[in-house]
């Protein structure tokens, strides 16, 4: 815990003492990175006023000791609709994914969620119970895993028309999005981008240097990108084990173009399946683990 987590943390209890006062029979929440555990020398504090039922309270934030307290205010009505779509894991392989595009729309509120703890006489008791945190992390990888794939196509399409610079940026982009997939799956929240190093310290372990993100390709050098690609399917497919578990191996039918350029993996609930833009290839177990067995090779 550094000094800057510590003194947010005292003006977080001691503001939350007084606003519980202030307004009774109301729950003072902390949320996001400071509730995680992170701060930096300027960062903020969240603070949120959950009323039992009725209009949301008007609230002005305040400056305590030279820090900024954010307050927000929600009703628990409110919040319920938010644990709901915490009750399940639904991405269907084929059919409507209106949960996924709800989820995702979402997300953010859902982090808030996540992080939330409830200040109560010096106490900071987390919101969700274990069942929530593992359905919020299986959302967050499938979201992250998404992106990626979004941004495949761009770069497929880019690395076509050889427009070097774009492809260059894009590179960067899912680099970030893959290491978000990982800190993700060892059940990390989607916090801001600044938090990521951070965040993937946490996955891995006191004492061990965060993994790196995956290695730009050399834009000179025209479609030089499958060792990156590689990289992209291989850091994905271990994140995605490490989160769902990995299938037995069995004896597949794999179809050779599977393997090519821009073919990411994706766990439904239903599944496993391979997606390249809008096309998606539902995959058995067994045909899974030989995939992902050979991005390796």
């Amino acid at each position: 815990m550094t000094p800057w987590h510590t003194e947010r943390l005292r003006i977080a209890h001691a503001t939350a003492a007084v606003l519980a006062a202030e307004y009774p029979g109301a729950q003072i929440r902390l949320e996001g990175a400071l509730a995680h555990g992170l701060a930096h020398a300027r960062s903020d504090i969240d603070l949120r006023i959950v009323t039992p039922a009725g209009q949301p309270l008007r609230v002005v934030s305040q400056v305590v000791d030279g820090i900024r307290v954010d307050l927000h205010t929600s009703t628990a009505e409110e919040l319920g609709e938010l644990h709901g779509l915490l009750a399940s894991f639904d991405l269907p392989r084929e059919g409507d994914v209106a949960a996924f595009r709800t989820v995702r729309s979402r997300l953010s509120d859902l982090t808030t969620l996540r992080t939330a703890a409830v200040l109560d006489q010096g106490e900071q008791n987390l919101v969700l119970d274990k069942n929530e945190t593992d359905q919020y992390a299986r959302w967050a990888l499938a979201d992250r895993v998404q992106a990626a794939i979004s941004l495949t196509e761009d770069l497929l399409g880019l690395i076509e028309a050889r427009q070097r610079l774009a492809e260059q940026l894009v590179w960067q982009r899912l680099a970030v999005v893959v290491a978000q997939a990982e800190a993700a799956a060892a059940g990390q929240p989607l916090l801001g981008e600044k938090w990521l190093p951070a965040l993937l310290g946490l996955a891995t372990g006191p004492g061990q240097a965060p993994r790196a993100v995956p290695t730009l390709p050399d834009t000179n050098r025209p479609f030089g990108t499958d060792t990156a690609f590689r990289a992209v399917r291989t850091r994905l497919c271990q994140a995605l084990t490490s989160s769902w578990g990995t299938p037995e191996p069995g004896d597949p039918s794999l179809d050779p173009s599977w393997s090519g350029r821009g073919w990411l993996p994706q766990r439904c609930s239903d599944g496993w399946a391979l997606q390249r833009g809008d096309d998606l290839i539902p995959l058995t177990d067994a045909q899974f683990h030989a995939w992902a067995t050979t991005t390796r090779s």
